[in-house]
């Protein structure tokens, strides 16, 4: 992940808020603004990380919500490492980011 990515990472977070958690299910709830914007293009990086082999299972948008769904296979990504990077503390959240990205990027190709 590019280190652009990485910062916008970061700055979402600040539109978001952690709704609801259990290991393995995380729902986020987003500003009005940021569910308007969030198109299945502009979530297409986010589609390509979700599959059966993969950490992260699945994601549901729910515009009307301004809700986020996101399934994902809580004895690889712990449940942990997700409520600091949608905590209150940038620098625990920034640090999490960090232990998540490898975990959850896609298996390098041969």
């Amino acid at each position: 992940m590019s280190s652009d990515s990485f910062s916008g990472l970061m700055a979402l977070r600040r539109f978001v808020e952690l709704a609801h958690h259990i290991p393995g299910r995380i729902r986020l709830r987003f500003t009005n603004k940021l569910v308007a914007g969030l198109s299945k293009s502009k979530l297409s990086a986010l589609e390509e990380l979700c599959g059966k082999d993969n950490c992260l299972r699945s994601y549901t948008l729910n515009s009307a919500t301004g809700s986020l769904l996101l399934e994902y296979d809580a004895k690889r990504l712990p449940p942990k490492l997700l409520e600091q990077l949608f905590g209150d503390d940038d620098r625990v959240a920034e640090q999490a980011l960090t232990e998540i990205l490898p975990i959850i990027s896609p298996p390098e190709s041969k």
